[in-house]
């Protein structure tokens, strides 16, 4: 593969991966999709891509793409939802596709929209659709909402919500909610958590003895929470275990300075300081 070849290629498998990454040049939302007619694929006749008054969903896939394929399953789905309202679906093929390969793909997916060929790729040309499958909604004026091309999560709820904004029933910073939404916190993701998971490891070592071990449990809870009463508590009764009273009196004091109310650092539950051990 040549130079150019290559970083074109290379460009356009990072635009895949991309949220909301398209490789579309001519049309952008907004504007005006072609009115353009195709023939219909085992019928007589043409359908258009975008049908006048109702909200339009098209896409373009390739038979045999496990993506495309996957996104025909999921807009099945939206057809059946969006069955009492004004949306119409198509999916447009290359003109070259196999006319079995075709009937296969459709009866998998358990579509009911035409399909609609692209004899000679023209329309795959003039709007540069060059990723499969390539999902676009545009509004009942035959406007662009978006483009959407494939994503491995989440894709049947971006869909919906462009043809839900496309509707008019959600907004457009809505419906990007549903493409871009906020990161999730788990509970792996907490540092705080995870603090609260290091204490209860070290009061367990503490109580079967391993003072050094608790003692580093305690530490690596304060290196994610540093305002950590319970965590400052466990420090103490470790190091009073080990017979450093004043650092065990640090860690109390600490302790009872990030929360007064913290039972392990009130003076009557404070664990005796024994004398260190000579060497």
């Amino acid at each position: 593969m040549t130079a150019p070849r290559l970083l074109l290629a290379t460009a356009l498998l990072a635009a895949a991966e991309l949220p909301g990454a398209v490789a579309i040049d001519h049309l952008r939302p907004g504007e005006p999709v072609p009115e353009e007619r195709l023939p219909l694929f085992g019928g007589a006749g043409e359908a258009p891509l975008v049908e006048p008054g109702k909200v339009s969903v098209f896409v373009f896939f390739r038979p045999g793409q496990d993506h495309s394929e996957d996104a025909l399953a999921r807009l099945a789905a939206l057809e059946r939802e969006f069955s009492g309202k004004l949306v119409s679906f198509v999916a447009v093929a290359s003109g070259s596709t196999p006319p079995a390969e075709l009937s296969r793909a459709r009866a998998e997916a358990g579509v009911r929209m035409p399909v609609l060929l692209d004899p000679g790729d023209r329309m795959y040309g003039r709007l540069e659709v060059r990723l499969h499958p390539l999902v676009g909604v545009a509004d009942a004026r035959g406007r662009l909402v978006a483009w959407e091309p494939f994503r491995k999560v989440n894709y049947g709820e971006v869909l919906r919500a462009r043809i839900r904004q496309a509707l008019g029933e959600i907004s457009e910073a809505e419906a990007q909610r549903a493409v871009d939404p906020p990161r999730s916190t788990m509970p792996g993701d907490d540092p705080r958590l995870v603090a609260r998971r290091d204490v209860t490891l070290g009061r367990m070592l503490l109580e079967r003895g391993n003072a050094s071990k608790a003692l580093e449990s305690a530490r690596r809870a304060l290196s994610r929470d540093p305002g950590s009463a319970a965590a400052h508590a466990l420090a103490a009764e470790a190091q009073a275990s080990l017979g450093d009273c004043a650092a065990a009196e640090e860690e109390y004091r600490l302790a009872l300075a990030a929360d007064p109310a913290e039972p392990g650092a009130a003076p009557g539950k404070r664990a005796p300081c024994p004398p260190a051990p000579r060497p």
